[in-house]
């Protein structure tokens, strides 16, 4: 048994595929570094993972890292079998690829491809392949969706994420996925963001699901009490609403 934490993909593929959320923390949620640990912390400990976005601001989050990193360490030597996995999205070129890999994060998730039209997009599974980050490109055409699942090169990416799936909601989802059903792709890890909340969420799961790809949601839903009250970073507030947001979850869960 490892003694120390070190960066695995499989790891936190494992982590993914267990348990299935992935709560989204914006600009909005957060006014300083204490505010990102202490939404982390709470999702985390709601069972969800928590991704943090480079729409915070870069100083914020590298403030934040400093504590969550040894966070991260404590939890791992205390509950190896439920590590925190430290995610990032809204990744949008290699600057800030590059940036989130030296801060130390887990994975890295992106609207497209992450490289901004600097570099040809499989560049982006390349850069975190070599770092040993698990890599979650965007996607949204069939086109789009076929260059990151097909390839003959073997640098799939570690999931593919259809953004902004709102605009095809769950039933849409379903219809760009049934042409991929292949043996060769079944449990390919999928990222559903954008529309994605606690009504849709079973319905986003159930199409994934039923053309044999694995679901992941991805959403700032978790969030919606302290984006209402505007009390950021308020642990009580958080935590109240990571509670709400699972029981409508649940309850909407049943009846899809």
């Amino acid at each position: 048994m490892e003694s120390s934490y070190n960066k695995d993909p499989k790891r936190v593929e494992k982590v993914l595929r267990s348990k299935g959320i992935v709560v989204v923390m914006g600009r909005g949620h957060v006014k300083g570094p204490g505010d990102v640990i202490n939404t982390v912390t709470a999702v985390v400990d709601a069972g969800y993972i928590a991704e943090v976005t480079f729409r915070i601001p870069e100083e914020i989050l590298k403030e934040a890292m400093s504590d969550l990193l040894k966070m991260r360490d404590t939890r791992f030597r205390e509950n190896p079998e439920d590590p925190m996995v430290l995610g990032i999205g809204s990744i949008i070129n290699p600057k800030e690829m590059e940036t989130a890999i030296d801060m130390g994060f887990d994975m890295i998730v992106s609207p497209d491809s992450g490289m901004g039209g600097y570099r040809e997009k499989i560049d982006s599974v390349k850069m975190t392949r070599k770092a040993g980050v698990f890599h979650i490109p965007g996607a949204f055409s069939p086109s789009e969706f076929s260059y990151f699942l097909e390839r003959e090169d073997g640098l799939e990416p570690d999931g593919i994420k259809i953004f902004n799936s709102s605009v095809y909601g769950p039933s849409g989802v379903g219809g760009l996925l049934a042409p991929y059903q292949r043996e060769r792709h079944q449990n390919k890890l999928i990222n559903v963001t954008g529309g994605v909340n606690a009504k849709t969420g079973p319905g986003f799961k159930q199409q994934i699901l039923k053309y044999g790809f694995s679901p992941v949601l991805g959403m700032s839903a978790p969030l919606s009490l302290v984006s209402e009250t505007g009390k950021v970073g308020d642990l009580e507030t958080i935590r109240a609403s990571l509670k709400q947001f699972e029981k409508d979850f649940v309850a909407n869960r049943s009846e899809a």
